[in-house]
């Protein structure tokens, strides 16, 4: 059973915050500092909240989350405030991978399909703000849980996935900041009724906390905040957080926000504590390998062109690129340098058709066939993979830029696989097929069975099996993780957020051609 680890990080204002039911929030530093440790401790995800953005209109999310994901190589949940297509579409290009919504929809629920035929659903993230009721009801709350939305967990968790929704974030407001565990019933009832991924947040204190959660997802993901946070601030031990009588400032500091850290319900753990705890039970969690493994490259550096045709998280890619070359790759949808440049990636995040439409409008698609025709580098990742292929099957059919022939269809021909939710999110094997070799591609330096990152509910289907170039195991059968035809590569997970193989992939389509 695979299981993600996500440290979960509360926002008011620039600062990380943490309080008890989501109120009497106290500032702990800043949020930057924190994700930096937990990615460099293994986690799988960074989850970020603005706890008060929807209650006073405003948000600094955009600018946190530009800040984060310069100086980190893993995906983040954003949300707060998000009360459009255009302030998804803004957060995604700041380096969001996904968009986190609650308060918005129930004024206006359509902002889930909106932003799913946009963005894909495995853009969308549902956040709950769960409470139960006297009656043993569990209703939504918003506005950071000072509003009873009226609406009963079940029934609109199943709305907001025929909606679009690619994956649950549930909080049980009644644990949250407590340390007395998840709420196990709670969990049960929201992941049986859906079969998306469900993260688990609110009340875990400890490691067998964290352990409940995981068994009874058996597949998805837990998140914890104080735990990890304090832990962090037990850390810091300059003279400056030292008390008159040597106990560290931190204490005190616990002691205002919670007394459930003095009475022993939160212990202060590591992220590579749980992941070893799990695997010890049994769980599959992925191993830590910071990205600052990948040295630059050193040489001649060739010029890097990215497609801007507003589908792409440009900005975790771009970073990517720029920590390889220590240049600044083009971000442009003109044609020309398209065809001109000597290495271009073709990115996306979205919806199949939504994307060909936005290629078609800057002229784009005449330019990366002829690109392909010519044997140039190319490289398509995520939906910019699917694009390479003849056909997309989502909303609808629609012509892709048939460089390589073949379909892309739903993962499992739109059947329900409660052992396998759709999207398919979080870190998995790649595979070699057999006799296909990996020398003198963008996986040379890799080896069979690394892990990478993947966030989609569709998948290629070449019709030449001599153009796959890897597979990956998922529910009943495997599915195409990577294509080549010549210098054409894709890539269906995120290479740019896959620590330092996809960091690996990335150096090697910069430094080889066949």
């Amino acid at each position: 059973m695979h299981i993600r680890v996500i440290p979960r990080l509360d926002i008011k204002g620039p600062n990380l915050v943490k309080g008890v039911h989501l109120e009497g929030l106290r500032v702990l530093g800043k949020p930057e500092d924190f994700a930096r440790k937990y990615y460099l401790d293994g986690a799988d995800e960074l989850i970020f909240i603005d706890l008060v953005a929807s209650l006073y209109g405003r948000s600094n999310l955009k600018e946190i989350v530009s800040r984060t994901a310069s100086d980190i190589f893993i995906p983040l949940t954003v949300g707060g405030g998000v009360r459009s297509v255009d302030d998804m579409r803004e957060l995604l290009r700041a380096g969001a991978d996904k968009i986190a919504i609650n308060t918005a929809l129930f004024s206006a629920p359509s902002l889930l399909d909106k932003g799913a035929k946009v963005f894909g659903s495995q853009c969308m993230v549902l956040y709950i703000e769960a409470k139960r009721m006297p009656d043993g009801r569990y209703f939504c709350l918003h506005t950071n849980a000072r509003e009873n939305s009226g609406r009963e967990v079940v029934e609109w968790v199943r709305e907001a996935v025929s909606r679009g929704a690619g994956e649950i974030l549930l909080t049980a407001e009644d644990r949250e900041g407590t340390g007395l565990g998840y709420d196990l019933e709670l969990l049960r009832m929201v992941n049986d009724a859906v079969d998306v991924p469900v993260i688990a947040s609110g009340g875990a204190g400890n490691l067998d906390d964290l352990a409940a959660g995981a068994r009874e997802l058996g597949t998805g993901a837990v998140s914890a905040a104080s735990i990890f946070h304090y832990h962090r601030l037990s850390k810091l031990t300059d003279t400056a957080r030292f008390d008159s009588e040597g106990n560290t400032a931190f204490i005190e500091l616990a002691r205002t926000h919670t007394p459930a850290f003095l009475e022993g319900r939160i212990h202060c753990i590591e992220v590579g504590d749980v992941k070893r705890h799990l695997n010890a039970l049994g769980f599959q969690c992925r191993g830590d390998l910071p990205a600052d493994a990948v040295e630059p490259l050193s040489g001649r550096i060739p010029n890097v062109a990215i497609v801007d045709y507003g589908m792409g998280n440009l900005f975790s890619l771009r970073r990517a690129i720029h920590h390889l070359t220590g240049q600044e790759p083009l971000l442009t949808s003109d044609p020309g340098p398209i065809r001109e440049a000597e290495r271009v990636i073709l990115p996306g995040v979205g919806a199949f058709g939504d994307a060909m439409a936005n290629l078609r409008e800057r002229g784009l698609v005449a330019a990366l066939r002829a690109r392909a025709a010519q044997d140039q580098p190319l490289l398509g990742i995520c939906l910019g993979m699917q694009l390479l292929l003849s056909r997309g099957f989502e909303f609808g059919e629609h012509e892709g830029l048939g460089i390589i022939p073949g379909d892309v269809r739903h993962l499992f021909d739109g059947e329900r696989r409660p052992d396998a939710p759709v999207p398919h999110i979080g870190w998995a094997p790649l595979r070699r097929p057999e006799g296909i070799s990996w020398e003198e591609t963008p996986f040379s330096g890799l080896s069979d069975g690394c892990h990478a990152y993947f966030v989609h509910t569709f998948s290629a289907r070449p019709v030449n099996p001599g153009h796959v170039l890897s597979f990956t195991e998922y529910g009943p059968t495997p599915f195409v993780s990577a294509v080549r035809k010549g210098n054409v590569c894709g890539c269906q997970f995120h290479p740019e957020l896959s620590g330092p193989d996809g960091l690996g992939i990335l150096t090697d389509f910069l430094t080889t051609s066949t």
